[in-house]
């Protein structure tokens, strides 16, 4: 792993991986610099970091190297800057959220799609046959496929905040907001 002089060029490589279908190289890069002991004093570029990595972290449904991130980042922001880990939160947060009802809009999309009485005369056989042996409906098959991972993704991201938040009189609001967020996707 390349180590950088400053942390902008780690951002710049990381969006020119991204660039080129690179993401989990990016991802490398960026939580290489949030990890490193040379860069504990807070910066704008560290939170600009921190917003493209846990971008990365929800695209790819790395819920545990976003934990890690977070953490080296609340290690970072503590003293000085905590809004900024607010923020990053909140973004992280809006993404995952945004990502799970998205694929569930997507589910929906699709079950209306396949909700036709003549379908299975325009399906493959092999589509068919997959179907009778599973005992799986196209429903329950899509909801395993595309809804789930996100939705674990979204409770994993709860989970990661709060353990994040905790103990963090300064942040008692987002703490709370987060609470209120689980009690609303459990139900």
């Amino acid at each position: 792993m390349a180590t950088f002089a400053k942390p902008e060029n780690a951002l710049k490589r990381a969006e020119e991986l991204i660039n080129v279908g690179q993401k989990q190289d990016a991802l490398q890069a960026l939580h290489g610099i949030i990890t490193s002991k040379r860069y504990r004093a807070w910066q704008k570029t560290l939170e600009r970091i921190m917003f493209k990595y846990v971008e990365l972290c929800v695209d790819m449904r790395r819920g545990r190297f976003a934990k890690d991130g977070l953490i080296q980042y609340r290690i970072i922001c503590q003293q000085v800057n905590i809004s900024s880990l607010e923020e990053v939160i909140k973004h992280f947060m809006h993404l995952a959220t945004e990502k799970a009802e998205l694929a569930r809009s997507h589910a929906q999309a699709l079950e209306e799609a396949l909700d036709f009485d003549d379908l299975e005369a325009d399906r493959r056989p092999e589509d068919l046959m997959l179907s009778y042996v599973s005992g799986e409906k196209g429903k329950d098959r899509s909801d395993r496929e595309l809804v789930t991972p996100w939705f674990k993704l979204l409770w994993e991201t709860y989970r990661t905040v709060l353990e994040i938040l905790r103990n963090n009189s300064k942040l008692e609001a987002l703490y709370a907001t987060t609470e209120w967020e689980i009690c609303k996707f459990a139900w």
